[in-house]
């Protein structure tokens, strides 16, 4: 037993060189052929045809994380050159199990062919664990032809047998179920344990291409059948493929440690180079996204720019950006739709998250990992900056709101004021001029009545004209600054125009203007007939004023007993936006002196306003104006008493 150990080595070292293994060796074959397609650019399919005749490939590709070729040739240790006798024998009996299982998967269709191949080359992973960590244990147990002796041997020397071994491997590398159950069930030829396999179907597969590689000249066991010229045509037929498979050395004779050492740190420096392109392809596209982003563009905007920037990233699926709901104003909708993400990536800066990205991955892309992305720190600044003018461009908006509602309640202020200066100078004002107006309009009416002489009588009627209209301008006045109190009773609306119509009929006939009445509301309302007057006539005498000779004025009167609608339109010229601007304000005349204050129009706006409704105007240069008068009616008491209770 101390033969096939060094002096300094004893099977407690060789069993925690084994505990210590993380994979199996390359041959250097497979990883020159790997270096020669990377320098050459074909990173599609690193994987050269003598891959699947390694150990090492086969085992990485049965492990769950995945495998890079480059990252496997940088990793792994090359199959020494001295232990080449017992490697070419392990591995043709390997290849020998892979390419009988290869067929009887393809011919049963029992999953990928491919795969049932890899786990017929490293069926014994037992025994190529043992041969990279000491070859000449490994020659030793095989040159022992009783197979008891042999599970003894390997008991003493490794402390378990060899099939348990490869399964103790094989799952603590996580390796795929159907291999951990090869390891240790591959002999059991009579199928006694095949209820303990993931897969008995597949393990199957494996013990029968076991069987037809034991009747090979490459067998393990020394009771192989040999088989003549007359032998099975379809192991004939294994044995020619395993020679073409296997035509040359398992260990290339002229690969030697220091171009160990060299590819792997060639391998090293291509995957160095791959990461520096991959970095340079990430900042590219970080930059181009802020070259075609929009300084004023939305958080959605950008989030969706992102997500798109994202998505190209390699190994990416697809990519998702949201803002953080609990950030006021940064509102993204959660996603509930399609699988959940493999990765969150949270942006931001200050060790607050305004964001995160939401990434799903490609399982046949390259492996991905956001942590080392090489323009993380750009894109947290660049979220912060983005969160930073959102915020701004929201405080902004919200001192411009607040400024402006305090300039309108100032300017509301100001004019409530204005209103009651006006009411306090109406008030003095009517009581002082209103009593000599009408001691004026008293004397010259007896003078008119007295007198006889044709001019005597023209001034007596202009002294009257003039006193009538200083009172009503202060009676303007007195109603823009404090109206009346309202005082419904039952009217008829349309009465009241016609009246107001006949009324005014004089005028427009002085002004060679025709006045027409198209009546078609309501028959009743419950309304107070003076404000009805009143803004009739406002209405009425400013469309005559602003009529020429020769024009038409119409009234047009709709609604019902809850709703009055009335129309005034006027031949005038119309107006433009900079006449109309304060058309309806009692604080800006607009009118030359000596020709009133022009208070109609703005009394009646106040009129309609305090009744719940409005005036409002449209004009067309050259084709007239026309006001448009809406105002609500109020129910009689007993119809009002009459409606059900909504409290």
């Amino acid at each position: 037993m101390r033969s096939v150990f060094d002096r300094s080595e004893t099977p407690r070292d060789l069993r925690r060189q084994l505990e210590r293994l993380e994979g199996l060796p390359l041959r250097p074959s497979t990883v020159r052929e790997v270096l020669i397609r990377a320098e050459q650019g074909d990173h599609e399919s690193l994987w050269p045809a003598v891959a699947d005749q390694d150990p090492g490939v086969a085992l990485a590709l049965l492990r769950p994380e995945g495998v890079n070729p480059i990252v496997l040739a940088a990793e792994s240790p090359w199959w020494p050159r001295e232990a080449e006798e017992v490697l070419g024998r392990l591995w043709r009996h390997g290849m020998a199990v892979s390419c009988a299982a290869r067929r009887f998967a393809t011919e049963n269709e029992t999953g990928d062919p491919a795969h049932w191949a890899r786990i017929g080359l490293i069926h014994n992973l037992g025994y190529w664990a043992l041969a990279a960590v000491n070859p000449d244990v490994l020659s030793a147990l095989l040159a022992e032809p009783d197979p008891t002796l042999r599970r003894d041997l390997e008991t003493t020397w490794l402390g378990v047998e060899a099939t348990e071994l490869g399964r103790n491997l094989a799952e603590r590398w996580g390796c795929d179920p159907t291999l951990v159950d090869a390891t240790w069930l591959h002999a059991d030829s009579a199928g006694d344990l095949a209820a303990c396999a993931h897969d008995p179907k597949g393990l199957n597969l494996v013990q029968r291409a076991l069987v037809c590689a034991e009747r090979t000249p490459w067998a393990l066991t020394t009771e192989r059948v040999e088989h003549g010229p007359g032998g099975d045509p379809r192991q004939r037929l294994l044995m020619a493929e395993v020679q073409v498979r296997c035509g040359f050395e398992f260990v290339a004779t002229d690969a030697s440690n220091h171009e160990e050492r060299l590819s792997r740190s060639h391998a090293r420096l291509l995957l160095r180079a791959l990461d520096l392109e991959r970095g340079l392809a990430a900042r590219d596209r970080f930059l181009h996204a802020v070259a075609d982003s929009d300084p004023t563009e939305s958080l959605q905007s950008w989030a969706d720019r992102a997500a798109l920037t994202w998505c190209a990233e390699p190994g990416a699926a697809s990519a998702r950006v949201v803002w953080n709901r609990f950030e006021p104003g940064l509102t993204s909708p959660p996603s509930t739709d399609g699988p959940k993400a493999a990765f969150v990536v949270p942006l931001g800066r200050r060790g607050k998250p305004l964001a995160e990205v939401q990434l799903r991955v490609d399982p046949d892309g390259p492996p991905f990992d956001p942590d080392k992305h090489p323009a993380g720190p750009a894109w947290h600044a660049w979220a912060d900056l983005v969160a930073d003018r959102d915020r701004l461009a929201r405080r902004l908006a919200a001192t411009l709101a607040i400024h402006r509602q305090r300039v309108e309640t100032g300017e509301h202020e100001l004019r409530l004021a204005k209103l009651e200066a006006l009411a306090e100078f109406a008030a003095g004002a009517g009581h002082e001029l209103n009593n000599p107006l009408a001691v004026i309009q008293g004397r010259a009416q007896l003078l008119l009545a007295e007198s006889d002489e044709p001019g005597m009588v023209r001034s007596l009627r202009t002294i009257i004209s003039q006193a009538q209209r200083a009172h009503r301008m202060l009676r303007d006045l007195m109603y823009v600054a404090r109206p009346p109190v309202q005082r419904p009773r039952a009217c008829r609306p349309d009465e009241v125009v016609l009246s107001c119509v006949r009324d005014l009929q004089d005028e427009a006939d002085l002004r060679k203007v025709r006045l027409l009445a198209e009546p078609g509301g309501a028959a009743s309302a419950w309304t107070d007939p003076d404000p009805l007057r009143h803004l009739a006539e406002v209405l009425l005498r400013n469309a005559l004023e602003a009529t020429p000779a020769g024009g038409t004025v119409r009234i047009t009167t709709n609604g019902d007993s809850r709703r009055l609608d009335w129309v005034v339109h006027d031949g005038g010229r119309g107006l433009d936006l900079r006449e109309g601007r304060h058309l309806l304000d009692p604080f800006f005349c607009g009118r030359q002196a000596g020709r009133g204050l022009g208070l109609g129009l703005p009394r009646a706006a106040r009129a309609a306003a305090l009744a719940g409704g409005a005036l409002t105007w449209r004009s067309s240069p050259g084709r007239g104006t026309s006001f448009h008068l809406t105002m609500p009616l109020s129910l009689p008491p007993q119809e009002a008493d009459a409606l059900p209770s909504t409290g």
